[in-house]
């Protein structure tokens, strides 16, 4: 199902790094972990992959009002085109999908590891969660160049204080294999979520597997580059 809606906001949410907020079409459903397809009705700027793009969605489920989605500036000229469109602009969104599906409910503790805009999926299910106290600890380690570059790391610092069973781990070095050795040895009994770019994808659950983590325990889901 295709829906038509609007851009209510533009912004600017860590450094190359920019947010756009969508009007909810009242019927439009998704799930945290899932991805929708925005299409603009021009392009601005030529772009050979066309006038379309799949994002994983930021805001949470619970927030009938608006869909949130981040990205790098690149310079693609789709990119370059959804963020000099003005508010109120008519975009379409297809109906949300994939099955990258965080859990509904805790029963064990869970690690998630985004790296870059791969933090979009975790904050639309963190949004949604920590508004109570969570019945499982979360850890989240997120990884960028350096803390100018980190979107929404405000908002993950605050959560990071407020509740006991979250915390942040904040990574600005390049990531090796044993770097995940050593935090699958902290999170034995964890579930494992990791949302990046397909090589530090790679690179994360081979140091997981290294360090004694079970295939069946890793959820994955890798942004390619566009």
């Amino acid at each position: 199902m295709v829906f038509e809606s609007t851009i209510l906001n533009q912004r600017e949410i860590a450094l190359g790094t920019h947010e756009v907020t969508f009007k909810r079409p009242a019927d439009f459903t998704f799930r945290a972990g899932q991805h929708m397809q925005v299409a603009v009705q021009e392009l601005l700027y030529s772009d050979s992959k066309g006038g379309s793009r799949l994002f994983s969605i930021a805001s949470s489920p619970n927030n009938l009002e608006e869909l949130r989605v981040i990205f790098r500036l690149s310079g693609s000229g789709f990119k370059e085109t959804l963020r000099s469109l003005s508010i109120g602009t008519i975009v379409k969104l297809e109906q949300a999908s994939g099955s990258f599906l965080l859990p509904q409910k805790l029963t064990r503790p869970h690690v998630f590891i985004a790296g870059g805009v791969g933090i979009s999926p975790f904050m639309s299910y963190l949004n949604k969660n920590t508004q109570d106290t969570l019945d499982q600890s979360i850890t989240l380690y997120y990884g960028n160049q350096n803390p100018q570059s980190a979107a929404y790391i405000r908002e993950l610092t605050l959560m990071d204080t407020q509740q006991k069973n979250f915390s942040l781990e904040e990574v600005y070095k390049r990531p090796v294999k044993e770097l995940f050795l050593k935090i699958a040895a902290r999170h034995v009994e964890a579930i494992w979520w990791i949302v990046g770019p397909p090589p530090m994808v790679a690179l994360t659950v081979d140091g997981l597997l290294a360090g004694g983590v079970p295939m069946e325990q890793i959820h994955t889901e890798s942004f390619e580059g566009y």
